[in-house]
């Protein structure tokens, strides 16, 4: 009973901690909760559900209100008699939409507690909004089978963008009630709540749950998977795991929770780690994008490390950003690897150190995340080649650039245990670059396509929407002299397919026709009557090419990138780009505004290519993209992570319609169109909406007579 709990007056979360010590010893015992929080997000629905997995089993009832702001126009829609119902409704599209940007997997399990109470008739919610300024008292109240209650207050730092409420700081006041004594202290909040569930507090109007939104979370009940107190602490604790770059030498093990539920590798990964077991500990993964490579790799290293005692772990990646990622999954298997990039000071002494360590039996177990650039510095392989082979793991992320001769140079021969990972091992032109990369690694062992984690629902569902674009007459002119100057070259070379020629005046002219179809001017007048009558949608990538388009307004060549972002700002899309051009201090920034819906949109060129990891991404454009089925592969994967509230996914890709007379019917013509439409028909024959994207594609098709290449 709450009686019996050592509780204190006062709890901070500077010295205490809050979901350990007060909410969850306290919900166990509650059997009635009634709750008051700040403004509405997804974060403040996390924070008003802190602790209920210790309260779900009580058979026990809630009330929730939950504040918000009342619209000027909304407050003279009363004042003319405007249904509450209606306003309702209103605000019910809003909470709908927030409820749905939950991409936190902590969030995401509080949120489906907060469901199984409402779809079990345990839990009412109503909106408390104030005609002028915001509902943001703090509050809670809590009954046990005796009657013995505790009343809390609490102050948080809760804004429309403080989305994380519960990690910033918290001081909560506590009344027990049977202390009456204290009567004068918590009979106002008592009070005050009856009054507001009941509509009766000044200048507040409070609202019964919208419908829509109430629908969505009984629907969210229906696959819930509430924690057990033991998993909301473990996903709690996470937040807090140290960030220096000091390795932890503490043995690596499986976390007990990962996402937000409890780990287990699936069917797939297990598969594949047999397959790479059974070809000696050596070969390439050849797992779809999302599937999980990262989590295969670390869990087959973390089985090695059980069954050897002695393992040193290298992890080697094309960019800062996912290596970044990698640490931090690393970090859920309680391993803290030395991070060889970045500034040479910040690793050169550790690794050093490290070595030394494992040489001499004094550490059994290191790990490394490496990005390639360090790879390759002579500072790195001095200290790479004294690492003993007999115990070495090394992991490839994105290993086909390895097949590249100055990578391929830089890996480290006396690896016993070799691992690549990568969606696209092989090279779409080039055989030999492909026999580069498996001399290294050995033979793909596995191969676990984009329809077998369709199938398999390890990605989302996705519909695919062709928008066909029309070249202008500018355009058409330059893609004629093109054309004209590439079929002359392929007849004098004597080939059909120019891509596969090693002549660098056809590759040039191939680049140039590629930026041409890239940046076609028609693309930003078709994205802007795409976008003109919808709101702007949160999670949403647009892919840009890096050629130039002439803008309307100055007449003045632009990026296609800038035209894309200024297309955005003015339909009020809050965006931000996300290229070479940033740091990586600002890339993180821009990640994390992303990720928590402070920016709808993120612009991109062609660094969300690989790796960078947004599961809660829900739509993709591509305005442009390159016929390297690499580029097309990892960006799909992108937008079809899986993640929490995440149906299914859209993607608009910006296709060019050449001419009737623009083009001609050569070998060379037909081939190049082919290769430009294999992505498309990828794309369209995995779709939820195949049949509709392939009509979309008939007068290309028909055009060309590709119907038997392409569907």
């Amino acid at each position: 009973m709450l009686r019996d709990l050592p509780l204190k007056a006062v709890y901070r979360s500077e010295t205490d901690s809050l979901l350990e010590d007060f909410y969850i010893p306290a919900l166990s015992q509650a059997v009635t909760y009634d709750r008051a929080v700040g403004y509405f997000s997804a974060g403040m629905i996390s924070y008003a559900a802190q602790g209920l997995s210790a309260f779900i089993g009580n058979e026990g009832k809630m009330r929730l209100v939950i504040g918000g702001e009342l619209a000027a126009e909304d407050v003279d829609a009363m004042r003319e008699g405007y249904e509450t119902r209606k306003l309702s409704e209103r605000y019910g599209d809003v909470i709908s939409q927030a409820l749905g940007e939950v991409s936190d997997g902590l969030f995401q399990r509080r949120l489906e507690a907060l469901s199984y109470l409402i779809a079990t008739g345990r839990l009412d919610v109503k909106l408390a909004l104030k005609r002028r300024g915001m509902y943001h008292e703090k509050i809670g109240i809590l009954r046990d089978r005796t009657g013995d209650g505790v009343v809390f207050q609490g102050s948080a730092n809760e804004t429309a963008n403080a989305l994380v409420p519960d990690f910033n700081f918290e001081s909560v006041n506590v009344f027990k009630t049977w202390r009456t004594e204290y009567e004068e202290h918590f009979r106002p909040y008592i009070d005050g709540f009856e009054r507001l569930w009941d509509n009766k507090a000044r200048d507040t109007i409070v609202l019964d749950f919208p419908e829509a939104a109430r629908d969505r979370l009984v629907r969210i009940a229906s696959q819930a998977r509430f924690p057990t107190p033991e998993i909301e602490i473990d996903l709690w604790r996470k937040h807090y795991r140290p960030t220096d770059n000091a390795p932890d030498f503490e043995a690596p093990r499986l976390p007990v929770t990962f996402g937000g539920a409890p780990f287990s590798i699936m069917d797939h990964q297990r598969s594949a780690l047999q397959k790479w077991k059974a070809a000696g500990l050596s070969g390439v993964l050849a797992l779809a994008t999302g599937a999980g490579k990262t989590i295969t790799s670390i869990y087959g290293a973390v089985r090695l490390f059980e069954q050897t005692q002695r393992l040193f772990l290298i992890v080697a990646v094309p960019y800062q950003n996912l290596a970044d990622q990698w640490v931090d999954t690393l970090a859920e298997f309680n391993i803290t690897p030395l991070r060889c990039y970045a500034n040479a000071a910040d690793w050169t002494d550790e690794m050093s150190r490290l070595v030394m360590l494992f040489e001499t039996h004094a550490l059994n177990f290191a790990c490394i995340v490496v990005v390639n650039r360090t790879l390759q510095g002579e500072r790195f392989q001095q200290m790479l080649a004294q690492i003993p082979g007999e115990h070495l793991m090394w992991v490839g992320d994105e290993c086909h650039h390895h097949a590249s001769p100055g990578l391929r140079a830089a890996l480290p021969e006396q690896a016993k245990m070799r691992l690549g990972l990568s969606a696209t091992p092989e090279h779409y032109l080039d055989p030999d670059v492909t026999e580069r990369l498996l001399s290294y690694y050995g033979d793909i062992v596995d191969t676990y396509t984009l329809a077998d984690a369709l199938r398999d629902k390890v990605l989302t569902p996705y519909d695919y929407h062709v928008v066909l674009v029309d070249l202008t007459d500018d355009e058409v002119e330059e893609y004629r002299r093109l054309s004209d100057q590439l079929s002359k070259l392929m007849a004098q070379a004597g080939g059909k397919d120019p891509e596969s020629s090693s002549d660098d005046r056809i590759k040039i002219l191939l680049m140039k026709r590629a930026r041409l179809l890239g940046a076609a001017a028609n693309k930003m007048p078709a994205l802007r009557k795409l976008l003109a009558d919808q709101p702007p949608q949160k999670m949403s990538l647009f892919y840009c090419g890096d050629g130039r388009t002439e803008d309307e307004d100055s007449g003045l060549p632009m990026r296609q990138i800038e035209l894309a972002s200024q297309e955005l700002h003015g339909l009020g899309w809050s965006n931000a780009q996300f290229t070479s051009r940033e740091s990586r201090a600002a890339r993180i920034e821009i990640l994390d505004h992303f990720r928590l819906g402070l920016v709808d949109a993120l612009v991109a060129i062609r660094c969300l290519d690989e790796g960078i990891d947004v599961p809660a991404c829900r739509t993709a454009y591509i305005l442009a993209s390159s016929r390297n089925p690499k580029q097309f592969i990892q960006r799909r994967g992108r937008i079809l992570r899986r993640a929490p509230s995440k149906e299914y996914a859209r993607i608009y890709d910006f296709v060019v319609r050449i001419p009737d007379d623009s083009a001609d019917d050569s070998p060379m013509e037909r081939q190049l169109m082919i290769n430009e439409l294999k992505r498309v028909a990828e794309f369209a024959r995995l779709a939820r909406n195949s049949a509709d994207a392939l009509d979309a594609l008939e007068p290309i098709l028909e055009r060309y007579d590709l119907h038997h290449h392409l569907v």
